[in-house]
């Protein structure tokens, strides 16, 4: 029952894309920056524009986070008086 050998802890050596089983790429930390920067690239722009375009022609019933930053929510003022 012997397990065979190879790379330390058991594993074999292993080719893979990501690096293997023990990986630690040269400029992680750069490459990382720069993930998170195209996404946050990405999904500013989105917030924004949904944000922009969110309607909502009833006032919901309890405080939603989007009242916050949102110009389009009718006021209870002006709810009130319609009806």
């Amino acid at each position: 029952m012997g397990g065979g050998g190879g790379a330390a802890g058991g594993y074999p050596n292993v080719w893979a894309l990501t690096g293997g089983w023990y990986c630690d790429p040269k400029y992680w930390r750069r490459n990382t920056a720069f993930a998170l920067a195209g996404i946050f690239a990405v999904c500013v722009p989105i917030a924004l524009t949904s944000a922009r375009l969110e309607q909502r022609p009833i006032a919901p019933s309890r405080a939603i986070p989007s009242q916050m930053w949102c110009a389009n929510f009718p006021s209870e003022e002006k709810q009130v008086a319609e009806e």
